[in-house]
C-alpha cells in the first residue's frame, strides 16, 4: 500500500474560485523536460476520479520515464571536471618541514556515493605508484565502488513505483 507521499509524488492540486479552475496537476522533470498535464474536475466528474485519473496517467510515465538511478547520477561529468571521469580527481597534499620548506605529494583519489548522502573515497600516492599507475588504481577502485550503487537518485526516490519497486535505469553511458 502506497503512503500519502508516494500516492501524490508529481501530482498537485489546483484550486481557484476567481478562475473557476478546479483540477489536479500531474508535473514531472525528465531529462531536462517537464511533463504537465491537469485532470479538471468537470471533466473527469469529480475531485475524487480526477485524481484518479491524475494517478493512473503519473504511474505510466514512471513506468515511461523511470527517476535516475544513483549509478547514471554519479556518473555525470560536471562542468569543473579536469580529469574526464566523473568521481576521480588528482590533488596534492601540502605540509611543511621543520626547516619551514613547504613541500607537496600528489595522489589520485576516487569517490562514489555508498548510501544517500555518504560516499566512500580511495586514495593512491604518485609518490608511491607512480602517476600513470596511482591513476589506474583510482580509475579501477571507482569503477568496483560504482558497481554496488543501487536504487534511484535521491532526489526523484519519491518517484519509486510503490507496487513494483521500480528502479532507473542502470545505463552505464557516460552522460556529459
Amino acid at each position: 500500500m502506497p503512503t500519502e507521499d508516494e500516492a501524490m509524488y508529481g501530482i498537485s492540486r489546483i484550486d481557484s474560485a476567481k478562475e473557476r479552475a478546479h483540477a489536479w496537476r500531474v508535473s514531472l522533470r525528465r531529462n531536462g523536460k517537464r511533463l504537465v498535464k491537469n485532470f479538471t474536475d468537470r471533466h473527469y466528474g469529480g475531485k475524487k476520479k480526477a485524481l484518479l485519473a491524475a494517478q493512473h496517467y503519473r504511474d505510466d510515465l514512471l513506468r515511461q520515464h523511470p527517476p535516475m538511478s544513483r549509478k547514471t547520477f554519479a556518473k555525470i561529468l560536471r562542468s569543473n571536471n579536469l580529469t574526464g571521469v566523473s568521481g576521480v580527481y588528482r590533488y596534492a597534499k601540502r605540509y611543511r618541514l621543520k626547516d619551514g620548506t613547504q613541500k607537496e605529494s600528489w595522489y589520485w583519489e576516487a569517490n562514489w556515493p555508498t548510501s544517500p548522502g555518504v560516499s566512500a573515497k580511495a586514495t593512491f600516492s604518485v609518490n608511491r605508484y607512480g602517476e600513470d599507475i596511482a591513476r589506474l588504481m583510482a580509475l579501477q577502485a571507482r569503477e568496483k565502488g560504482l558497481a554496488g550503487v543501487e536504487g534511484v537518485f535521491w532526489a526523484s526516490a519519491r518517484g519509486e513505483m510503490p507496487s513494483t519497486g521500480a528502479a532507473g535505469h542502470d545505463d552505464d553511458r557516460r552522460v556529459a
